[in-house]
Order: C-alpha cells, then structure tokens, then sequence
C-alpha cells in the first residue's frame, strides 16, 4: 500500500509540474464506481458477487494538445463461501499516461495513449495464511477510447488499456495441502487489459465547463498471475461514472 501511495504522490506531482496551469488548455476529473464481480481460471474465487470497487482520475491537456493522465484504481473484495479457495482478493493499479487526440468525421473522436502502469496483487486462502502476494509490480501500458457523439448531449464510448507488467519478487504457499510453507520467487510477468464499452450524457456548466455522468459495462483481466502455471482472475460488471471537464 506504501508503494503505490508514493507512486501516486510522484506521478501527480509530475503531471502537474509538466502540465503546469500556464500551459494547461483544459483539465478533467472524475471518479467511476465500478461494481464487479470475480471469475478464476481454475475456479477458484467462489461467492465474491458484485463488490464496488472505486476508480479515480485526472487529466489535463496542454496547448500542445498532449493530454497528461493520471488514474487510480481498487479492489478488494470478500467472500464467506466455504467452497472458495481465496476468500479475500486485492487488486489495485495507478496508470500515469501521456496521450493524444484525434478526430474521424464531425461525430467521433477518439485519444491514444501510452505510459507506466504501477500495480499490486494479494489473495487470501481461507482466512488462514496469504496466497500469492505480489507487493508491487510495474510495466508499460497502451490504449484507446473512441467516443460516438449521438446528440448534443449523449456519446457511446468504447476504450481498452494493456500492459504487460513485471514483478521483481513476490510470495505464495507450498500448495493448497501444504499452506504452513512459504515460496519465495523472483521475476513474475504477467498481463493486464481494462475493457469498457457504455454511455456517457454531457451538460453544460454556468461557469463553461461541464459535468457528465456515464454507465457502462467494464472487465479487469489479469493473465498469468501466479508463480507456475497461467492462472488468470478477472473482475467484470458494470460501473457508473462521473465528471466535470473546464
């Protein structure tokens, strides 16, 4: 938790350092509430249902027309299921991203992006002993978002974010028979890829800017998270968004 609270300090501290007010041409934030439910390759996480899970974000767009972005998010879910293997499961990721926009037609713009994403994994097997426990891992992302203007006031939008992220160390158990022995292990890879696909309405602020608020359907996929096999975990649902833009 340590390390991705200095990761968020540094990152938005370097956004607004680059991205100075003088140089800022428009500035947006926002937060999604994210509700997700949990799918394991190996059937793993039973009886989690939807658990909310927050999202925040900054962006500001220099005159240059880069758009600086900064982008947080978590979830730690819980399950009482006697079944379940992992009863408690954390994700969580800070993306600092550089971006730029573009236009197809009068109707549709869209923006592309590149940066680091910083991310930490945890699970919890039955209440008793720490599964895998990745504290801290980082890697470089790309995405896209395309929104579809559909009147003056409401836009489809469609976007994913990829990044293949590295972890210098991290732990787990022996195995499920033996949760008493520890594993120790070095250089862990694995993917991530954030799906989302919803609508967003737009209105006009008195002071010019404007306020939106969204709901749409969104996916968190983690593959290969574990320290032999390619076992994947990924959250999925809906999430309602909001926003101001000036």
């Amino acid at each position: 938790m340590k390390y991705l609270k200095k990761t968020a300090v540094a990152a938005t501290f370097a956004i607004t350092t680059i991205a100075s007010p003088a140089l800022a041409q428009s500035f947006s934030a926002g937060i999604d509430l994210n509700y997700l439910g949990l799918s394991h390759s190996e059937g793993q996480v039973v009886g989690f249902g939807f658990t909310a899970a927050p999202e925040v974000w900054v962006e500001l767009q220099s005159q240059g027309g880069l758009i600086y972005g900064l982008r947080a998010f978590r979830l730690e879910a819980d399950s009482a299921d006697p079944t379940t293997r992992y009863d408690n499961i954390v994700m969580q990721t800070i993306d600092l991203s550089i971006g730029k926009s573009f236009s197809m037609g009068s109707n549709t713009e869209g923006k592309v992006f590149g940066g680091m994403r910083f991310a930490k994994y945890y699970e919890q097997e039955r209440g008793i002993t720490n599964g895998l426990t990745v504290p801290k891992s980082y890697g470089l992302l790309g995405g896209i978002e395309i929104v579809q203007q559909m009147s003056n006031n409401l836009s489809l939008y469609g976007g994913s974010t990829a990044a293949i992220m590295f972890a210098p160390d991290y732990t787990d158990v022996s195995s499920t028979f033996r949760p008493d022995i520890i594993v120790n292990g070095t250089d862990l890879t694995f993917n991530t890829i954030d799906l989302n696909l919803g609508l967003r309405y737009k209105r006009q602020l008195a002071n010019g800017g404007n306020w939106h608020a969204g709901l749409g359907l969104t996916s968190k996929l983690w593959n290969g998270v574990s320290d032999g096999d390619s076992e994947n975990i990924s959250g999925y649902g809906f999430k309602l968004s909001f926003g101001m833009d000036f």
